[in-house]
């Protein structure tokens, strides 16, 4: 007994101790927690110290994940693995812990921005942004909006972010972080310049730069004052960009400056005929280029200073290559809107999961109603019948119980009277007493036999009442069981063939909207054409035979798009086009047509 009850004791411990959270690991956590806002570098050293050996649970692991994460972010060290912080987002999707999901929604969109893979950064920011209202935290919101409008910045959707920028300056006004809004202002100035806006950007320049100097904000003076220079010289007003360009030396030192500055001030001095600055500025503009939009505006200033100088044929190598990289950055804003697609499936997944979920609700309790009434109804109809027999027993008890009363009171009337008939005769009475009374002994043994069947009878009946209770109940059970499997099988019928419904309607519209659209597809050639020589224009001048469908599946070909995507566009398999492009550029080899180099190259990129 002793040793059972030593047992049961130290199985108890082991799982509390299992079950219980190591305060060696959670107290550094939680501290860790607290100085992530006001004093990262601290946080990053605190979770050093951790180790992540001794984390049990899956909780302790996803918190510890989410603050590494985000002490990776906050210290400025550009984390491309998203293997970390898939433990936290597989962890707080299935929790009410709507503040950690948030974070850990949109560090993992952090991680796949600085990978550059913007796609699946813009879908993690978005699982994000449904969860701003119930966080109602407007920094976080800020943070988050922030990101999305650089992303749709970076594929030239600037009206998306310019409306993100816009929500995200808003959000950090009311938090109180009036540096975030100021740079937020910032941002959306350039957007509005990228938007032909120049009035209103230059307004927002100007109120930018005047709040950076009351609030003595230096980086934000010298990002305002340089690109209030490049927008100057954008609108060919060479004294005030160098007006503003004196006010950013005299502010700050203008060495560490990017290459877009850079390639402004190169055509600055080149308008003015200061040819030696110019290519001294052009040489930092290269040193510091780090995207092909850079190289881009390098390229252009440098044709045109090559142009200034004499020298056209440098000038036009030059432009060519600027021209080269357009076609690249043309091809990438295409993709726009295969992201715009993907938010809005996520907008209607979102729904239609909430749908579902509501509709299940409702489901679950119809069938919880249904089998309750129906166990009530089946549980009354055992109760009475039970209550039937038991009263069909009683009375059958009742009756045997009255004949042998009336049988008894029979026998004592008809022994008076013989004792009255017989009076003086003793022997003849004796006699007939002493068969009177063996008459009675053996009524009496009658009725002790009656009574005993009686009872085998009821014993009877109730065993043959709890046989039949046994047998319906078993007949209800597996009637049950085999009911529930049906329903089963019919709600999972029923769910698959509303989502292939669902899937069919989306595909049917998105065909009709890149494929049957003529609006989205015109857009598509025109780009085409403007950044490939009209290479679509003559295709359709010399292939005069072809038809609409030869056209469009053409078309995408030389905008780059893939096989897969074009054969959801076309409604065609991605067999058949790749059989149509090999007959293609078959075709075009064997041809003489005028422009087939130019085909040839842009089918084969």
């Amino acid at each position: 007994m002793k040793t059972r009850y030593f047992l049961f004791l130290l199985l108890f411990l082991v799982t509390f101790g299992a079950c219980s959270d190591p305060k060696h690991v959670t107290e550094p956590l939680h501290r860790a927690e607290a100085l992530m806002n006001e004093d990262p570098d601290s946080a990053w050293a605190v979770l050093n110290t951790v180790s992540t050996d001794e984390m049990g649970q899956n909780r302790i692991r996803a918190l510890y994940a989410l603050l590494y994460t985000q002490a990776q972010d906050k210290t400025y060290q550009d984390e491309t693995n998203d293997s970390l912080i898939s433990v936290a987002v597989d962890y707080y999707r299935h929790t009410d812990d709507v503040r950690h999901k948030f974070l850990s929604f949109y560090y993992k969109g952090r991680v796949h921005t600085n990978a550059q893979d913007y796609q699946n950064a813009t879908l993690c920011y978005m699982e994000a942004e449904q969860l701003v209202d119930a966080v109602g935290d407007d920094y976080l919101a800020g943070l988050l909006y922030a990101e999305m409008g650089r992303i749709y910045r970076l594929y030239y959707d600037y009206p998306k972010s310019l409306e993100a920028h816009q929500k995200a300056a808003e959000c950090y006004e009311r938090s109180g972080k009036i540096r975030h809004r100021n740079y937020m202002w910032l941002n959306l100035s350039n957007l509005l310049r990228s938007m032909n806006e120049y009035d209103k950007a230059e307004r927002l320049f100007r109120m930018t730069l005047d709040f950076a100097k009351k609030e003595e904000d230096n980086a934000l003076m010298k990002s305002c004052l340089g690109d209030l220079v490049m927008f100057c010289v954008e609108e060919e007003r060479m004294m005030e960009a160098q007006t503003f360009y004196k006010e950013l030396e005299s502010v700050t030192d203008v060495d560490n400056v990017s290459a877009s500055f850079m390639g402004s001030l190169v055509e600055m001095y080149t308008s003015t005929g200061d040819f030696v600055r110019a290519e001294q500025c052009l040489e930092k503009g290269w040193l510091c280029a780090k995207s092909c939009r850079d190289s881009i505006n390098l390229y252009v200033s440098s044709a045109e200073l090559y142009s200034c100088k004499g020298k056209g044929e440098l000038a036009y190598q030059e432009l060519l290559k600027g021209i080269s990289l357009q076609n690249k950055e043309a091809r990438q804003a295409l993709q726009q809107p295969v992201l715009t697609a993907q938010r809005d499936y996520l907008s209607e997944k979102l729904e239609f999961e909430a749908y579902r979920l509501r509709m299940e609700k409702q489901l679950r309790i119809l069938y919880v109603l249904f089998f309750s009434i129906l166990i009530l109804v089946v549980a009354w109809i055992l109760w009475r019948k039970l209550k039937i027999e038991k009263e069909k027993a009683r009375k059958t008890i009742d009756e045997l119980n009255d004949e042998m009363l009336q049988r008894d009171k029979e026998s004592r009337c008809r022994i008076e009277s013989l004792l009255a008939e017989l009076g003086d005769k003793d022997k003849s009475a004796s006699a007939s007493i002493l068969s009177l009374r063996t008459e009675l002994q053996k009524q009496e043994e009658d009725y002790h036999r009656y009574i005993q069947e009686a009872e085998e009878l009821q014993h009877s009946l109730e065993k043959r009442l709890s046989q039949k209770t046994v047998l319906v109940a078993d007949v209800f059970k597996n009637w049950f069981a085999s009911m529930s499997k049906l329903l089963l099988v019919l709600l999972q019928k029923g769910k698959e063939e509303a989502k292939n419904k669902k899937l069919r309607k989306e595909i049917t519209l998105w065909q009709e909207k890149y494929y049957e659209g003529n609006k989205a597809y015109r857009e598509v050639e025109r780009l085409v054409n403007l950044y490939n020589d009209d290479a679509m224009l003559h295709f359709r001048h010399e292939m005069k035979w072809a038809d609409e469908a030869d056209y469009r599946r053409t078309c995408y070909f030389f905008a780059g798009f893939s096989i897969h995507l074009i054969a959801m566009l076309m409604n065609e398999t991605e067999d058949s086009v790749y059989q149509k492009r090999y007959r293609l550029r078959k075709y075009l080899e064997a041809s003489d047509l005028l422009h087939k180099d130019l085909y040839l190259v842009m089918l084969c990129k």
